[in-house]
């Protein structure tokens, strides 16, 4: 980081930056609960290509043929439609556009929640009092998303999407931002690829995956269906 930071002259220290992106040090009670260990789409629906809500955009049609014919493996109309090539054919999804509050009330009617941000940070860290799970650098020999090319075995995960001491797959794309559970729309667990897309580098391209990092409240409370994600627990009640 003191290299880069030469590099672009700026005369912040990169210690400082840190800092300022982390969450301050904190005590929490972490109950025992039950957690999904994949994270979930939102706003993504699958339906059939009957489906009127698709016949009714002829132009998404035409796209999907075009799609069928090509060697593209998926295909994503803009918060609109998406077709992915599957083993048994096609997977085709519609967009739905949603809130935070929906997707709350949507959870609670099915008996889920959400993590908050002390229960995330845990998941995630397990009380580490690093930056990462495992040290305060990251360990530039693993496969990152979006820095190594996966070709010769697409299908294996990358390092960080391989479950960890809590069998989860957590903070491992810091283009998936994961809704923890608040008083207004808050994120973990990525920026969006914000800092990526600055052409900031890995470390700083993951560090909003750390566990520490603050969580990001946001502008509004309408979900995007292309950076956020969920993770649906159930908090278990212990019996005295």
């Amino acid at each position: 980081m003191e290299y880069l930071f030469r590099e672009w002259e700026m005369e912040q220290n990169p210690a400082e930056l840190i800092g300022e992106s982390m969450a301050p040090v904190r005590q929490a009670a972490i109950g025992p609960m039950l957690v999904g260990r994949e994270l979930e789409e939102i706003n993504w629906e699958p339906v059939k290509m009957d489906d009127p809500r698709l016949t009714a955009h002829p132009d998404w049609l035409k796209e999907f043929r075009d799609f069928a014919w090509s060697d593209s493996s998926s295909l994503t109309l803009h918060q609109s439609a998406r077709i992915e090539r599957t083993e048994k054919g096609f997977q085709i999804c519609i967009y739905n556009r949603t809130d935070y509050d929906a997707l709350l009330a949507m959870l609670e009617n099915r008996g889920f929640s959400l993590p908050t941000a002390d229960e995330w940070a845990y998941l995630c860290g397990g009380g580490c009092r690093t930056l990462f799970p495992w040290g305060d650098g990251l360990d530039y020999s693993m496969r990152l998303r979006w820095f190594e090319d996966m070709d010769e075995d697409e299908n294996r995960p990358y390092d960080m999407e391989e479950p960890n001491f809590f069998g989860l797959s957590i903070a491992y794309d810091p283009y998936m931002r994961e809704v923890v559970q608040a008083d207004r729309l808050t994120t973990c667990g990525g920026d969006g690829g914000c800092n990526i897309c600055g052409g900031l580098g890995p470390f700083l391209g993951f560090l909003p995956c750390s566990p520490h990092c603050k969580p990001e409240v946001q502008e509004d409370n309408e979900l995007n269906g292309d950076y956020d994600f969920y993770r649906p627990i159930i908090r278990v009640e212990m019996g005295i």
